[in-house]
């Protein structure tokens, strides 16, 4: 008999599989989609020729994936603006900001690049991929932004096609967007048929802000990690010697605050560190400057910057170096970060700013911080730390660590649990 094909997914992220940017989130979730449908990847935010970005080898397949060009000219930009000019999602918006009152030439502004944006991304889109009325499959944006945007404004004319979207943090919250206000969010919403959490905190955000009714429509499925199978016995017999190995990894922008955890450190009197910030970016030669300037006259207190590494090579440190302490002074933070998750599956404590799902994510596992800390309680919580290593306690904070893990980000439970959700909603799920 012969087998039948599994139904499609185009999933369209930022830069993956060719870029760094996501290779921590989407990587984990590829083979569960893969299970289930015939995946095709659109990196959507590249600006270079594909044939000169090679694709990652990965340890299952060959991921099927291809761009779009994020790069315009002003002619297609200008034309993009004018048939989005077209739409009345455009004049919906528009009046909405102006009711706002609040930065109304800006916000205006801002709203038409992101709809010219979008009307180049669907038509780019239209084009790879032979979108026809046609067409049964689910398009899963790995961000509501405005590439979603671009084909839920056109949805009507396929009628056959499911549209889902994931939603994090930057593409979430009013604070997080450029003049205070995310763009197009209930034209986006009226036509998605799944619109994704990944934290608790987000999904209550979002229904709140635009007064929502929780619904299907609204899962949460949060992100996951591998279970390392890692024991707190196995951590008990690694502990060796008194100095506390210090771990962050992020980028480095201004939203991380990783300043703060210098400030913190230059504060610290009573405990020997090696901090280790794992993350790149435009302010990390900065970052480098302050911690130099700032802990150049502590002894106790070792630093490193590794400068970005690649997923794999972040599971080889852990695997490789006994981990203390995870920490992050983030000012924000809307989904529950991989970063955190990858520290819980290795049962490392944490020190946390009480931020979004941080919260929920250290509990009685480590030390939540108040939401703007100062360098001073940041070093408190190194020393309190530093204190209890190797104690009783240390080894409890560390069972608790996997506790949480296995309780909310296994990849397996999570990933699997979502893939299944995505073929429910196919007209042959289950046939």
């Amino acid at each position: 008999m012969e087998q039948c094909r599994k139904p499609d997914l185009y999933l369209i992220t930022q830069d993956y599989p060719y870029g760094p940017i996501e290779d921590s989130f989407v990587k984990p979730e590829y083979p569960y989609l893969c299970e289930r449908f015939q995946v095709s990847v659109i990196a959507a935010e590249l600006s270079v020729p594909e044939e000169r970005v090679p694709k990652h080898e990965t340890d299952w397949q060959e991921i099927e994936a291809c761009m779009i060009s994020k790069n315009q000219s002003a002619g297609e930009k200008l034309l993009s603006l004018m048939r989005f000019l077209c739409e009345k999602d455009c004049y919906t918006e528009i009046a909405a900001i102006i009711k706002s009152r609040q930065k109304i030439p800006q916000r205006i502004y801002r709203a038409l690049m992101f709809g010219a944006a979008a009307e180049t991304f669907y038509r780019r889109l239209k084009r790879k991929i032979s979108l026809t009325k046609d067409t049964q499959a689910v398009f899963y944006f790995y961000w509501f932004d405005y590439k979603c945007f671009g084909l839920t404004m056109h949805r009507h004319k396929f009628p056959q096609i499911k549209i889902v979207a994931r939603t994090h943090g930057y593409e979430l919250f009013d604070e997080r967007e450029l003049y205070g206000r995310q763009f197009f969010k209930p034209q986006m919403d009226a036509k998605l048929d799944r619109l994704v959490f990944a934290a608790q905190y987000a999904k209550d955000y979002y229904l709140t802000r635009y007064q929502l009714t929780d619904s299907e429509k609204y899962p949460l499925y949060r992100l996951g990690v591998p279970d390392r199978k890692v024991t707190v016995e196995e951590r008990k017999k690694a502990q060796s010697g008194e100095e506390l190995l210090l771990v962050s990894c992020s980028g480095t922008g201004r939203i991380k605050r990783i300043d703060r955890i210098i400030e913190g450190l230059s504060a610290v009197t009573d405990a020997k560190v090696h901090w280790v910030h794992i993350g790149g970016g435009e302010e990390l030669d900065a970052l480098r400057g302050l911690a130099e300037e700032k802990l150049k006259d502590k002894p106790d207190i070792r630093y490193e910057f590794t400068g970005t590494l690649t997923n794999e090579e972040v599971i080889a440190y852990y695997q490789n170096h006994y981990v203390s302490c995870f920490i992050t002074t983030t000012e924000t933070e809307g989904g529950s970060p991989v970063s955190v998750q990858e520290a819980l599956s290795f049962g490392v404590p944490v020190i946390a700013t009480a931020v979004g799902e941080l919260v929920q994510m250290v509990d009685g596992n480590g030390i939540l911080l108040s939401e703007k800390p100062a360098g001073e309680e940041v070093a408190r919580a190194v020393e309190q730390m530093a204190a209890c290593y190797g104690t009783e306690e240390y080894f409890r904070m560390c069972g608790r660590s996997l506790e949480i893990f296995r309780e909310r980000f296994d990849e397996r439970r999570n990933f699997t649990a979502f893939a299944e959700e995505l073929m429910r909603m196919m007209p042959a799920a289950g046939n």
